[in-house]
């Protein structure tokens, strides 16, 4: 059985985020409540980005790129912040806000294990 690659663990994360960011920005931007399956579709989102996040954070046993992470976190916080505050007569902060702050905290916890495993090399 072929091992699964590091990167493709991380590309996978980051793809799976997307997705389910983009269901969390059309939901939060919609005037009627969205479908039931999509709820269903970004929970099953959700487990799936948590596998990926679980299984970059195990596969990682060096310490993790905090100075590269915290520059990540400097710049992306406040794009989300000037983002929201652009857009702000369309959106729903009640659905937007709590979606925001998970993926945003998951993200910023994964991202320091995610770089050491993308420099580092496969065996």
């Amino acid at each position: 059985m072929a091992k699964i690659s590091n990167q493709l663990y991380i590309a996978a994360f980051i793809i799976l985020f997307a997705i389910s960011i983009t269901i969390l920005l059309i939901a939060s931007r919609s005037r009627h409540p969205a479908s039931v399956w999509v709820g269903y579709l970004d929970v099953g989102l959700v487990v799936l980005i948590a596998f990926a996040g679980f299984a970059i954070h195990q596969r990682d046993k060096s310490i993790p790129r905090y100075d590269s992470s915290y520059q990540v976190a400097i710049y992306l916080f406040p794009l989300i912040l000037i983002g929201m505050w652009l857009d702000r007569n369309s959106l729903d902060f009640n659905i937007l806000l709590p979606g925001m702050a998970w993926r945003t905290y998951f993200f910023l916890s994964v991202l320091p294990h995610a770089l050491n495993l993308w420099k580092r090399k496969q065996p």
